[in-house]
C-alpha cells in the first residue's frame, strides 16, 4: 500500500513548479507506482476531491469546525489556533506548524476512507462526529501529511492545475505516451468519472478508451457551438441545408431517465435535480421511453393566454439563477416558473446516439418526447436560405431570446461531446447591435475602488483560457455595468477566493497586478466591442511581447454555470480578432 506522506510530498513539490511539462512528468511517474484502486482514489485527490463532479462531495467541514478539531489534534486551545491562522491565512499551514513529527503511517487508502466518513457523518451529533474523525486522523498524521488533509477537508487544496494535466499524465503513466492524449480526453467527455477512469486506464492501457459509452445516471460533457462573424461565413461553414434552432437564455440541463430515476445535470455536471422538481415531474409525464438522456435548456419563462392568443414570455438569467438554492424551494418555484426546452437526445434504450446524424437525433427526439405544460422541443426551421435564417433570427430576438444556434444537417452532423464543434454555429443578438461578442472570462484580481465604491472593488481583473498550457491569461479590466446588488455578490465571491500571491497557473504582467489576488474559481459574462494588440495584457502573448485586450468592457452577469476551465480561450479571441 502507497503511504498518503508520498503524495502529500508530491502536492509540496508540485505548489512550487510552474512549468506545465514537469507538472504532468511528476503527476505521471507517481501514478505508475500505484495499483489500480490507489489510482483512481489520488485521481480524485488531485483534483480536491474525493469523487466525481456530477457526485455531491462536500465532506461538511468549515473553518470553525476545522478549528476545533486542529485544537483538540493537538492540545492547543482554540485561540491558539484562531491566532495562528489570523498569521498565515491557511489552517493547512497552522497544522504544519504545531504538530509534532512522527512517523508516516498513514495509506492513501486509509485518508480516503477518512474522508469519506467525515462527509457521510450526518443527523444529530454530526458536527462533533466530523470533528472527532478529522481531529483523529490529524493525530496519526505528519506534518506534512495533516497540512494537505486539512486543505482537502475544506476544498481548499490549490495545486493550480485541472483536470486536463491529470489527462496528460494518464498517458504518459498507463500507455507508455503522450500521443495517446486526445483519445483519453474524448473518453473523459463521455466516462466524466476521473477515478473511474484513471483506475480503467491503470489496468487495461490503450485499450481503455473504448471501453467507455454514455449511460443513464453519469452525465456526458456538453457539445458547444463555434463563433462567427456573419451571416455569410454561416452559408460557407455550413454548405446546403441547415437547422436554425432558437438559443435560449437559460441553464443548460441533460436530463437522465432509468426507469423510475431521473436526474437533471448542469453544464458542469453538477446535479440539480433538487433545483427543479416541477422539471422532473413533468419529465416523468412527458418522455416516453425507459431509458433516456436528453439535451435542453431551462429557462424562466411564463406562457399566458391574452384576447384567445398564446403568449410566450421569456425572462433573463439572472431570474433563472433564484432557483439555484439548496432552501426555500418551493417558494422560489412559485416565484420564479420555469420551462425545459429540449433541442438534443442522446441516448436512448440501451443505444448510444452520439454517432448518429442529427437528423436522426432529431426525429428520435421528436418521437419519445411529448410537448405539453413545461415540456418543450426547441423552435426550429430547416432551410438552405441564409436569408431564411436571418428572417428566423429576427423572430427569436422579437421573442426576447438570446438569438439561435445553426446546425448541421449532414451526415457526420455527430454530438462530439465535451467540444466546441464546428458543426454547431451560435449568432446572438450583440452581433448584429455591432458588438463583437460576449465573453466568459475569469476573474483573477480586483482593484481598490474609490466614491461609492470605497471599501469594495472598483474593476476586476480578468482572463481567458489558454488551453494549450492550461493558463489563465488576462484580458481585460471591468469596471463598469455593476449594480449595487451585483457588487455586494462579487465581494461575497470573491472573499472565498482571495489569495496572498499571484496564481500560479495566473498569468499577470507587472504594470497590470491588481490590488488583490483572486485563485481562478469566478467566471462573468461581459460584453466588448473590440479585441486589440496590447503591451499590457498577457492574453496570446507573443515574442514582440505584445498580447491581445478587449476594449470598452461591460459586465452583464456572474456565470454561476460555468466553471474556470469553461471560459473563453486564446484560441476564441485570436479567431474573433483575426478571423482564423
Amino acid at each position: 500500500m502507497t503511504r498518503f506522506i508520498e503524495l502529500a510530498e508530491l502536492f509540496e513539490e508540485l505548489e512550487k513548479i510552474t512549468s506545465h511539462k514537469e507538472i504532468v512528468r511528476k503527476i505521471a511517474e507517481f501514478f505508475r507506482g500505484l495499483d489500480g484502486n490507489e489510482v483512481k482514489d489520488s485521481a480524485y485527490l488531485f483534483l480536491g476531491s474525493i469523487g466525481p463532479a456530477f457526485v455531491n462531495t462536500t465532506l461538511g467541514i468549515k473553518d470553525r469546525l476545522a478549528v476545533r478539531a486542529i485544537a483538540a489534534a493537538y492540545e492547543v486551545s482554540e485561540d491558539e489556533v484562531k491566532r495562528r491562522y489570523a498569521r498565515t491565512g491557511d489552517l493547512g499551514d497552522v497544522v504544519f506548524e504545531i504538530s509534532k513529527k512522527r512517523e508516516a503511517s498513514l495509506s492513501i487508502e486509509e485518508v480516503f476512507q477518512r474522508l469519506g466518513q467525515i462527509k457521510e457523518a450526518s443527523g444529530k451529533g454530526s458536527q462533533e462526529g466530523k470533528t472527532w474523525l478529522l481531529s483523529d486522523i490529524l493525530q496519526k498524521a505528519t506534518p506534512e501529511e495533516g497540512k494537505y488533509i486539512v486543505r482537502l477537508v475544506l476544498g481548499r487544496l490549490r495545486l493550480g492545475f485541472g483536470d486536463q494535466f491529470l489527462l496528460e499524465a494518464f498517458s504518459i503513466a498507463f500507455t507508455g505516451d503522450k500521443k495517446h492524449a486526445g483519445k483519453i480526453k474524448e473518453s473523459y467527455s463521455v466516462c466524466t468519472d476521473i477515478g473511474e477512469l484513471a483506475k480503467a486506464l491503470a489496468e487495461h492501457g490503450t485499450r481503455a478508451p473504448g471501453i467507455f459509452s454514455i449511460k443513464p445516471g453519469i452525465p456526458v460533457k456538453s457539445m458547444l457551438a463555434q463563433r462567427v462573424e456573419s451571416f455569410e461565413e454561416l452559408e460557407a461553414r455550413i454548405q446546403g441545408k441547415k437547422a436554425a434552432e432558437e438559443k435560449y437564455d437559460g441553464e443548460r440541463i441533460q436530463i437522465h431517465k432509468k426507469g423510475d430515476e431521473i436526474k437533471g445535470f448542469s453544464r458542469r455536471l453538477e446535479d440539480i435535480t433538487a433545483q427543479y422538481p416541477d422539471v422532473i415531474e413533468a419529465v416523468r409525464k412527458s418522455v416516453l421511453a425507459d431509458q433516456i438522456v436528453l439535451d435542453g435548456e431551462i429557462v424562466a419563462y411564463v406562457e399566458l393566454e391574452k384576447d384567445g392568443n398564446r403568449i410566450e414570455e421569456f425572462y433573463p438569467f439572472q431570474k433563472l439563477m433564484q432557483r439555484r438554492r439548496k432552501y426555500e424551494i418551493e417558494k422560489y418555484r412559485e416565484k420564479c416558473p420555469v420551462a425545459v426546452f429540449f433541442f438534443d437526445i442522446l441516448y436512448l434504450n440501451g443505444e448510444s446516439l452520439l454517432k448518429k446524424p442529427y437528423p436522426e437525433r432529431r426525429s428520435l427526439l421528436e418521437t419519445h418526447v411529448v410537448v405539453r405544460g413545461i415540456v418543450h422541443i426547441a423552435r426550429r426551421t430547416v432551410t438552405e436560405s441564409i436569408g431564411e435564417i436571418e428572417e428566423f433570427f429576427d423572430e427569436t430576438v422579437e421573442k426576447g431570446l438570446e438569438g439561435i444556434v445553426v446546425k448541421s444537417m449532414g451526415d457526420d452532423s455527430y454530438y462530439e461531446a465535451g467540444k466546441r464543434s464546428w458543426l454547431w454555429f451560435k449568432w446572438k443578438q450583440e452581433y448584429s447591435e455591432g458588438m463583437r461578442e460576449t465573453f466568459d472570462l475569469v476573474v483573477v484580481g480586483s482593484y481598490y475602488g474609490r466614491g461609492r465604491r470605497k471599501g469594495s472593488f472598483g474593476a476586476l481583473l480578468c482572463a481567458v483560457l489558454n488551453e494549450e498550457e492550461q493558463r489563465f491569461e488576462t484580458l481585460t479590466k471591468v469596471g463598469t455595468g455593476f449594480t449595487e446588488i451585483n457588487a455586494v455578490e462579487i465581494n461575497n465571491l470573491l472573499s472565498t477566493h482571495v489569495v496572498s500571491e499571484i496564481p500560479k497557473n495566473v498569468s499577470i504582467k507587472k504594470g497590470m497586478m491588481p490590488d488583490i489576488f483572486i485563485e481562478p474559481a469566478i467566471v462573468i459574462e461581459v460584453l466588448g466591442s473590440e479585441i486589440t494588440n496590447s503591451p499590457g495584457h498577457t492574453a496570446g502573448e507573443g515574442e514582440e511581447g505584445t498580447g491581445l485586450a478587449l476594449r470598452f468592457p461591460r459586465f452583464l452577469r456572474i456565470r454561476y454555470d460555468r466553471a474556470p476551465y469553461d471560459a473563453t480561450t486564446v484560441k476564441e479571441i485570436r479567431y474573433l480578432k483575426n478571423g482564423a
